[in-house]
């Protein structure tokens, strides 16, 4: 069998540290996920759909980035 091993302490740590990362990760499996039941339910399951789900993801996780920047240069502009 094929395990897989890895330090839960550097993998806990590494998603305190990037909140953003972690939940645009989350919300694109759950996405993933909706899709697929969707896609078994209905029986119309098409890799575009999968595509517009990454691309909707990436395009909120550019969006969270450019956010943040944006809000640490407005927070050190008004402390100046």
């Amino acid at each position: 069998m094929l395990t897989l091993h890895f330090n839960k302490e550097i993998f806990i740590n590494a998603l305190k540290a990037n909140k953003n990362m972690v939940t645009y990760l989350s919300t694109s499996i759950a996405l993933v996920v909706t899709l697929i039941i969707h896609g078994l339910i209905q029986g119309n399951l098409k890799p575009e759909f999968f595509m517009y789900a990454f691309i909707v993801s990436v395009a909120f996780y550019i969006w969270a980035v450019v956010d943040q920047k944006y809000r640490y240069q407005k927070q050190s502009n008004s402390t100046e």
